[in-house]
Order: structure tokens, then sequence, then C-alpha cells
């Protein structure tokens, strides 16, 4: 194989061990890595193993002694006889005994390996106990052992040391030691003596340890590419076998799933094979496997969805959106590429996007949420599986934390964030982000990932998936704009509209319609542009902005029908008292149209006003409550009510 399908992290370990006396191994540290022997013909491949072992496979044995250590197991070696591993180690504790235990060295404390008990790896029982931080100091600042020109000392775990000590005193005097080992361990000679930190991210380790120390290098193991990933697929073996198929580049299974894997630890792919094998899942269907290993179900509901869906969704938002027709035909040609398997093909074959993305601009009360809410119900069968975030609770640069989990150590860090915990538990579903102009724009860059890759890393490093839902934000961008004073150019500005309706007794003419979705439409793309955040708008797409009308007035009409109903219905139901407001509807058309201009919100505002609070005035005049009431308008635009 050639040396450029060496990982990178491996080529740079084994170019600075013996040049850096400290290195900090940090990223993908708990995986399993490719490992590769150095010959005269290049690198040949061993097997997939644990970092242990590929650190092992990228020294020179001959020249080089190589000690491990974990808070766990203690200090260990990989030697073959218990006896060996013992003279081994033995040069790291010369001069140790039980009575040390005593001393304050303020490090981490491990067992001394003593011989009793062995454990595996050369470890062992013992009422022994030694100083870490001193003996990496030893290892890596003292002469190597006889016959070695460099030691390596390879501590695992290093997050997790300073947890080891009770007191912080303690844990500084411990990294105290470690920093003094890599800048005591150079000297005039060709090669030096390392430690090496194995690390969950760099910051782990105190800052004042490698800031400006030239003797530290940090490597990063990132997640294995795809050459890796189809080099783990080559050489499955035992159960897993029949899955090797998926290796060879002209098999359609397997080049679409080393592109869907993208991201993923050979550990997950392990896994994902596993689940395939106890399904019995064949390697044509492994994508049937990723989809469980992503979302915890094999069932697709976009696969299950009736022939006469579409034809469905669009009576459902008939229903319940009025007058939004032009709004609505660009929301079923999105959903209608959604449910056909179309969305996303121009992209990458690697890309998971969100199965649809919507940008619903418009007045309030015109329909927006309840279009996210009527297209839950059709797709999915429940208006539940609408799952609504009103960003006006995230104005806050920190409130990203509620979204996607609080960082370690902080207060609420184990419950995880409302978004990615919402959506593990139903990734199928309609994700509504109301008012989104409200939310900090530092929250809007956690969107960038979601909606080009379909997948987000939650604070507890679990990668929650997207690409089976839809996304929709909404928001009335571009419906006002800021002012200054006349009188008081320099005072506070103000925010007046950027269009009103002239007369709301007059239908809108279709220039007015047009003007409005120009000022919605540039207003969108000039909100992103003036929050330095183009790429979000270039992610959600142009033709994916849905500009929602001012409602028209024989909308204004059926809404108030429909309100007056469900107000009449439930007082029926709750009281018992039939109204009879056939009568009425003339005089509250003309009210809810003068009230067009805030929607259908403003209709039911006016119904509340004109409507119920009389009746509860007139109910409350009245010895008991009656069976039936009629409700008429008088010449005055009142309504009267009287008992039948």
């Amino acid at each position: 194989m050639s040396k450029n399908k060496i990982p990178k992290w491996q080529q740079e370990l084994r170019a600075f061990l013996g040049i850096k006396s400290g290195i900090i191994l940090e990223g993908n540290v708990y995986d399993e890595y490719p490992r590769f022997l150095h010959g005269p013909e290049g690198e040949e491949f061993l097997d997939i193993d644990n970092l242990d072992q590929t650190i092992l496979s990228l020294v020179d044995p001959s020249s080089t002694a190589l000690y491990f250590f974990d808070p766990v197991d203690g200090f260990y070696c990989y030697e073959d006889a218990l006896e060996t591993q013992r003279k081994a180690l033995a040069p790291l504790f010369d001069g140790y005994s039980t009575r040390e235990t005593t001393k304050n060295h303020g490090c981490t404390v491990c067992l001394m390996p003593s011989g009793k008990k062995d454990s595996g790896r050369g470890q062992a029982d013992t009422e022994q106990y030694v100083w870490v931080s001193e003996i990496a100091r030893r290892a890596v600042a003292g002469s190597p052992p006889e016959g070695a020109r460099e030691s390596v000392l390879v501590l695992n775990f290093a997050s997790r040391l300073d947890a080891c000590n009770l007191r912080q005193a303690e844990a500084n005097a411990m990294f105290l030691n470690l920093m003094a080992a890599t800048t005591s361990g150079q000297n005039a000679q060709l090669t030096c003596s390392s430690l090496v930190l194995v690390v969950d991210k760099y910051n782990d380790i105190p800052a004042w340890v490698y800031l400006n120390n030239p003797n530290i290098r940090t490597i990063s193991i990132s997640t294995p590419d795809r050459h890796i990933r189809r080099l783990y697929l080559e050489n499955l073996y035992d159960d897993l076998a029949p899955y090797q198929r998926l290796s060879q580049e002209n098999d359609d299974a397997g080049k679409e799933f080393v592109a869907e894997t993208e991201g993923l630890q050979l550990q997950e792919l392990r896994q994902i094979l596993r689940l395939a094998y106890r399904k019995g899942i064949r390697p044509d269907d492994i994508s049937l496997a990723f989809r469980l290993y992503k979302y915890g179900v094999l069932d697709n509901p976009w696969e299950n969805l009736e022939n006469d869906i579409l034809v469905h969704i669009e009576a459902k938002l008939e229903e319940r959106v009025k007058g939004q027709d032009e709004a609505l035909q660009k929301v079923k040609a999105v959903i209608t590429r959604a449910v056909k398997g179309l969305s996303g093909l121009q992209h990458s074959g690697a890309s998971h996007k969100p199965k649809g993305i919507l940008f619903f601009a418009g007045p309030t009360g015109v329909g927006k949420t309840e279009t996210a809410k009527a297209l839950a119900e059709s797709i999915f069968g429940d208006e539940n599986a609408c799952i609504r975030f009103d960003m006006s609770e995230y104005r806050l640069e920190q409130s990203d934390q509620k979204l996607f989990g609080a960082p370690p150590g902080y207060v609420g860090y184990e419950g995880g964030g409302q978004l990615t915990n919402a959506v593990k538990t139903r990734p199928f579903s309609v994700i509504l982000f109301d008012e989104i102009e409200k939310a900090s724009p530092t929250i809007l860059d956690k969107f960038l990932q979601i909606l080009e890759d379909g997948r987000m890393t939650d604070n507890q490093g679990n990668t929650v998936y997207f690409g089976e839902s839809v996304i929709i934000f909404t928001s009335n961008i571009g419906l006002t704009k800021e002012v200054a004073d006349p009188d008081d150019p320099f005072g506070p500005r103000r925010r007046v509209p950027t269009i009103t309706i002239s007369n709301p007794e007059e239908e809108d003419s279709p220039d007015f319609r047009r003007q409005v979705v120009k000022l919605l439409t540039d207003g969108v793309k000039a909100y992103f542009h003036d929050i330095g955040r183009p790429e979000l708008l270039n992610r959600l797409g142009d033709d994916n902005i849905v500009v929602f009308q001012f409602i028209g007035k024989r909308d204004a009409e059926i809404i108030c029908d429909y309100k007056l109903e469900q107000i009449c219905r439930s007082i029926r139901e709750e009281k018992g008292v039939e109204i009879h407001a056939d009568g009425a509807k003339a005089t509250l058309h003309r009210k809810a149209v003068l009230e067009r201009a805030n929607g259908g919100r403003g209709v039911g505002n006016m119904l509340e006003r004109e409507f119920l609070n009389p009746l509860a005035g007139f109910l409350c005049t009245l010895p008991k409550m009656p069976n039936a009431l009629r409700c008429c308008g008088d010449a005055g635009g009142n309504l009267i009510f009287e008992v039948m």
C-alpha cells in the first residue's frame, strides 16, 4: 500500500516520537485503527486494533522502550512473558517502597505491579503505590533503559487524571510534574524520550502546560476516511465475512454505505454490521441496518405513505389554512419531493439533508404555524409530530445550550438539549422554529450542519439525525423596518410597517400581493446578509422561501364562520346551551374584515371582544342557564342575545 493511505495522525506520530518530548493525542481516541508494518517496499496492512497496539506498530522495538498507563490498570507493557514484563517495568519503580505512599507528591496514585496475580497485560495485585506523574517524569527525563535509545510513556485517559485527585493543589502539582517531564526531556542527542497524553480534547489539559511550550505537539485523530472504512470492510471475518462485498467499489450498496457512514467510527461500523447480522439483513439491504442504527426503527413512515397522500395533504392544508393558495402550492412541491424520495439528490451522495426545508415568511396570524401542524398530521398521522420551538426563548448567546445541551461540568449537562432530545425521541417529525429572527444569531450557526448534513452531535457526544424530518422556519421579517424619530434623529429608533392594507373592506390587488412577495423575500435575504450569515440563506435555498399573504376579505369571513362554529359547539358541549347565531353573521363578517390585517388571530380576538364578552354579560343577568339562545345584530353593529 502507498504511504499516502496511512492515516495522517499515524504518520505524524511516527515522525515526532523521539523528536517532541510531549505529544497530546486528541479526538477519536476510543476507536479502532488500521495497523501497518513499515517495510522496504512500503506499508503493509496488518489488522485493525486498539490504540495501544497501533502505537506499538509505529515505534522501533529494537531501540524504543514503550510503556503504558491507565488509571484502572496502572502501568503495563506488551511483552510476551510475565517475567519479561516485570523486568521491563522495573526501572520505572526503582527505589520505591510502600512507605512512599505517605509522601504528598500531589499526583494520581496507581498500583505498582508485584506479580501476585496476572491480569493479562502484566498488571498484578499489590499493596504498593506509586505516583504517576513522578514516574512519567522519570521515564521521560531520565536515561532510557539499557539497550534503548529512547523511552515512550503513553498515559491513557489523561483527561481523567485530575479527577483522581481530591484537591486542586494536588492536581496542579501533578500537571506541573508532567510539564517538567516534557521540558527536561530534551538533550543534545538526536532523539529524546516522549510522553504521550491521550485525551478527549486538548483543552482537557490545563492550557499552561502546553501554551508556548515548544516541546509539546498536539496531534488530532480524525474519524476514519473513506479509504479506511473500505479497508475495514475488506478485512471482515467470521460471521461478518459476507459483508466484505460492501468494500467493492463497483457494489452499489457498498458505495452508498461507505458514503453514508462518513464521520462514523470503525466501532460504529462494526455495530451496524452486527445489527444487520442479527436482524438477517443482507448486504444488498445494508441501508436498512444503517437506518435502524440511526433512528432505532426499521420502518420508514415516508415509504409507508399511501399513494394518494399528496391529495390528502392538499385537502388537509386547504381545510385548515385559508387564502394562501400560492404559498400552499410551493409547500406541496417541497413535500412532493420528500414523499417521492427525491430531496437532496443534487448534492453529494454522502449528504443526508432533511427531507424538506421551508422558510415561511408572512404577517402574523395568516396560517404559517397552522400549515406546519397540518403537514405533521397529514404525513405522520399526528399533529403532535410537529415539534415547535418558540425562538423568542433563545435570545441570549448561551441559549444554544438549551437546544443542544450544556457543556460538561455545567448545570443541566446530564439532561441533554431540548432539540436533540426531541429528535432522538421522534426522528420522523416536522420541526418548527417559530419566529426565527428573535433567536440569537449565534444559534443560527448551529443550523448550518443540520441543514447541510442532516445531523448534529449533542453535548454528550451522541449524533442526532435530522434526515427524516421536515424543518420549517417562520418569520415576519420584512414587514417592519427601523426608522429614526424626525424630531430626535439621534434618539432611539422605532419600528414601523413597510406595507399595510390601505382599505380592509376592499380585496387586495394583484400588484399589492406581488409587492408583499417582493418585500418579504428581499427582507429575508437582507436579514441573513445583515447578520453575516449568507451561508445559512444558501442552505435554505431561495425557492424554499414561502411567502404568506395578508388574508383576503372573503377569507376573513370564512375564518370568522369557522371560529364562530367552534365557539358555539364548545358552549353546547360544555354548558348545554344551543346558540343560534345566523342572524349575527353579517355583523361579525363586517367586523372580521376590518381585522384582516391581523390575520386569523385578529378575527379570533374580534370574536372574543364582540361575541364572547357580550354573551358572558348576558348569561350573568339570567337566573339560570338557558337551553337555547338566539344572537342577532342590530343596525348599530351591536349583538343582541335573547332566550329562545
